[in-house]
């Protein structure tokens, strides 16, 4: 059973490596939500893979720049 939970979560999976351990993603996926929020409560960047909002790019393994529509 346990390569099941490997075969589903190798979609979320990113190829960044070592750093991988500073991703919102990884800190999520260890259900460490408390460390989470002082990286995300003024989101700059997006991840393009996974989606996550983060204040800095390091924090996300494919950073993407957010939009800004406030006028």
């Amino acid at each position: 059973m346990a390569d099941q939970n490997e075969n589903e979560d190798s979609d979320m999976r990113c190829t960044c490596g070592e750093t991988h351990k500073g991703h919102v993603c990884w800190f999520s996926r260890m259900g460490l939500i408390m460390e989470i929020q002082h990286l995300c409560d003024n989101p700059t960047v997006v991840c393009s893979n996974c989606g996550a909002k983060a204040n800095l790019s390091h924090n996300v393994c494919f950073p993407v720049p957010m939009s800004s529509d406030k006028p």
